[in-house]
């Protein structure tokens, strides 16, 4: 003859509504600065957006993946790219002193102190010149046998 199966059941856990009230009081700074999050993202359109964004959910996959395909589109990106890897390839300390220094040509400019030729041709035969002007004349080059 058949033998029952015994059956034990789990206790159940604490009761829903207990758990939220005690999730309220024990992150109650949390849930008020998402609350004023929230706000502030509703303030300035953004969760209008958002919702705009997840609405068009599989028209705007359409658009961006027909965006994609064109061949602009391809150029584009890649050139992004390789443009993101030059600049990583430059040290920062170099981008740092051709801030400065056309910061300070700037200011030189504004107060109306145009170098006169011979000054201009002095600094061009400096060493950090000639450097500098290798550099662009390799740009230059290699643009050149590009087109």
């Amino acid at each position: 003859m058949a033998q029952p199966i015994p059956l034990t059941l789990a206790p159940k856990g604490p009761d829903p509504a207990e758990r939220l009230e005690d999730a309220l009081h024990e992150h109650t700074d949390a849930i008020v600065d998402a609350l004023e999050l929230l706000q502030l993202l509703h303030d300035r359109g953004v969760l209008e957006l958002l919702r705009g964004l997840v609405g068009a959910g599989d028209q705007l996959a359409g658009i961006l993946t027909a965006a994609a395909g064109v061949p602009e589109s391809l150029r584009g990106m890649r050139n992004f790219i390789l443009l993101t890897k030059f600049f990583t390839s430059i040290p920062p300390e170099v981008l740092e002193s051709l801030v400065r220094t056309a910061a300070t040509g700037a200011e030189r400019e504004k107060a109306h102190r145009a170098p006169g030729v011979l000054h201009l041709l002095r600094r061009a035969s400096s060493e950090d010149s000639r450097h500098a002007m290798a550099v662009a004349l390799d740009l230059l080059e290699s643009v050149g046998k590009a087109l």
